[in-house]
């Protein structure tokens, strides 16, 4: 609106204090500003992480989250709208209209369950290009169910600190990341 100057993909940040009228590093999108400044940098410096690399192609995304929206039941009530604006939003931030996007529901979230995790693990479900129930992500988005690998720990108890489920989890997103790649 208006004529006024463009902040691009930044985020203004606003001048929250804290209790003792200390500047508050947060603002909102400023994970999202933080984890995609990083990760251009880091490709726009690709020599430096992958001696002799000239270039790239960003063909797939890795996600695993949820924990905190799940404990919020504002949150998790959009959750599922705001996923599939992410996985959108991802693609085209990294001019990848055709990166395939694969994601864990957290472990700890049970099908059939109730509670604000519930919509959280209904989300991760419904964008499942399998199962789910948005056509454009067939054959390019996939859900891992992660109940089964969780060995009854949470996202937020770091699974008991098992690297088994980490290892597991990670495996099993992996797997499903070739699966879609070999279909494509």
């Amino acid at each position: 609106m208006g004529n006024g100057p463009s902040l691009g993909s930044q985020t203004e940040p606003a001048p929250w204090l804290d209790k003792n009228g200390n500047p508050i590093d947060w603002y909102a999108g400023k994970q999202w500003d933080s984890d995609i400044g990083d990760a251009k940098k880091a490709l726009a410096d690709l020599e430096k992480h992958y001696p002799g690399a000239t270039s790239y192609e960003v063909v797939g995304f890795f996600f695993w989250q949820g924990e905190k929206d799940a404990g919020n039941p504002g949150h998790a009530a959009k959750y599922e709208e705001n996923l599939v604006r992410f996985i959108k939003a991802l693609r085209k931030e990294f001019n990848a209209p055709n990166a395939k996007f694969v994601l864990a529901t957290i472990g700890e979230s049970v099908k059939g369950g109730t509670g604000p995790g519930a919509p959280v693990l209904e989300a991760h479900l419904a964008v499942d290009g399998a199962t789910g129930k948005y056509p454009e992500f067939k054959g390019n988005v996939a859900t891992i169910y992660a109940n089964p690998l969780a060995q009854g720990g949470s996202g937020n108890g770091h699974y008991g600190g098992k690297a088994e489920v980490y290892m597991d989890v990670g495996e099993a997103m992996g797997q499903a990341m070739i699966g879609l790649l070999k279909g494509s």
